[in-house]
């Protein structure tokens, strides 16, 4: 078979192939300026991709998907609770009721976890810093 367009063309001239030859109209520009090449590259890398990835892969991405909807789910939740409560809420805030909520146990627990995401992300920042 050749590389041209138009000795493909000779190739398909029955009134069968009208689709066929339809579509290499179409597609003649993309041949004749070789950017048909980066796509069949793309279809390729796609290929090799979807023949790496095994089941345990599979399940490893699904689990951290889940994982992360769990996250902004109750991200979600949380936010909106408090929000609903601080509108419910009558009086206004002030230090004693910050101070009261520091004080509560899963208040601190929060906090303890989201301090702690901060400082393994602050870990993992330093490390890729080259010293200086």
């Amino acid at each position: 078979m050749s590389d041209t367009p138009s000795d493909l063309k000779a190739h398909i001239s029955s009134e069968n192939d009208v689709a066929l030859n339809e579509l290499l109209v179409k597609i003649q520009p993309l041949l004749a300026g070789k950017r048909f090449h980066n796509f069949i590259d793309f279809i390729s890398l796609i290929s090799d991709g979807i023949d790496i990835v095994d089941n345990d892969m599979v399940e490893k991405l699904s689990l951290l998907f889940e994982r992360l909807v769990i996250v902004s789910w109750e991200g979600g939740n949380a936010l909106n609770m408090a929000y609903t409560e601080s509108q419910i809420e009558q009086s206004q805030p002030n230090f004693r009721s910050v101070y009261k909520l520091l004080r509560d146990p899963d208040t601190l627990r929060g906090m303890s976890l989201f301090l702690r995401t901060l400082q393994i992300i602050g870990q993992r920042v330093s490390a890729d810093i080259p010293n200086q």
